[in-house]
């Protein structure tokens, strides 16, 4: 199971999944509902993608 919290400041949520590209596919669908104006370039990803952790 691997996990993400939501880096933006002040959001709560949290994403579950069996692989980092789950993970990953549920953190696209979060930010374009949730932070709509966050732009998802190459070291955004980057950057989140290092945030996923083993639960």
């Amino acid at each position: 199971m691997k996990t993400l919290d939501c880096p933006m400041e002040g959001c709560t949520a949290h994403i579950e999944g069996e692989t980092e590209e789950e993970v990953m596919a549920q953190a696209e669908e979060h930010a374009k509902s949730a932070h709509p104006d966050m732009e998802l370039d190459e070291g955004t990803v980057a950057s989140i993608r290092s945030q996923i952790r083993d639960a």
